[in-house]
């Protein structure tokens, strides 16, 4: 089952590995925003804080200085207090992915904690990044990989196109599909892939508590302009905060797209 996610407004990326979904609703009050991650790559990590902003505001999401951010590796027993590095992007020093350790996050944030705790997948490769083409004008990036059999697996995909992060994001469940070979087509725009491009695109293990975060989230993005009242996705960060903590696997693979 795949979904997709058009982001509302504009995204602050840290690193290739780390997306941040901003769900500024209309008419909505002000909410702390945490977004960080762990991946199987190579450190540092990073935790975003910002504060939410009415829909029609200027899209300028004021960051969160001074605040305190641990990240735990339960399972290696690693404490990892983080620093600012700019305001409001906290920065990893100790903190390494490993796939099944499970790692916890907690923000003191103007005198209030917040908690957040995710186990990290194991990694599934993405064998290669091929395309499709759909119409005449339209290249589509196709994600190639072998779902493991017997085991539930929830994921993500960004795409880059010479070195330019397509504000969208993908997400697919092995529900259906459990054990096969995996020939996922991205949904991207029909001008964001032209001939010669250079496409990055990643695989990323996920798990249940952020895919369900995501999955809420594209509901919201949906159907926003016909609610009655603003709505937030179900997170995993405990007390109150909009975002998600996430600890994840991350494959990665490129190609030029060439017409056919």
């Amino acid at each position: 089952m795949n979904k997709i996610i058009f982001l509302l407004a504009g995204a602050f990326i840290v690193t290739a590995c780390q997306q941040v979904v901003d769900l500024n609703l209309n008419n909505s009050s002000t909410q702390l925003v945490i977004e960080g991650s762990v991946n199987n790559a190579a450190g540092p990590f990073h935790v975003t804080i910002t504060k939410s902003v009415n829909f029609y505001h200027d899209n300028s999401y004021p960051s969160v200085s001074g605040a305190m951010v641990i990240i735990t590796d339960s399972t290696a027993a690693v404490i990892d207090t983080l620093s600012e590095v700019s305001p409001g992007i906290y920065e990893t020093h100790l903190i390494a992915g490993h796939p099944g350790n499970t790692y916890k996050l907690t923000a003191l944030v103007e005198s209030k904690i917040y908690r957040a705790t995710s186990t990290m997948p194991q990694p599934v490769p993405l064998d290669s990044v091929t395309f499709n083409y759909a119409t005449k004008n339209t290249i589509r990036a196709v994600a190639n990989f072998q779902d493991p059999i017997g085991i539930t697996n929830y994921y993500k995909f960004t795409t880059y196109v010479n070195g330019k992060y397509l504000n969208e994001l993908h997400t697919f469940d092995d529900r259906l599909s459990d054990g096969r070979y995996i020939r996922e087509k991205m949904d991207n725009d029909t001008s964001d892939i032209k001939k010669d491009d250079y496409v990055l695109l990643s695989l990323i293990g996920i798990d249940k508590a952020v895919d369900t975060y995501l999955r809420e989230a594209e509901t919201i993005a949906y159907k926003n302009s016909n609610l009655v009242a603003p709505s937030t996705p179900q997170t995993n960060i405990e007390g109150g905060a909009l975002g998600y903590f996430s600890a994840e696997t991350i494959s990665s693979k490129s190609a030029y797209a060439k017409r056919q």
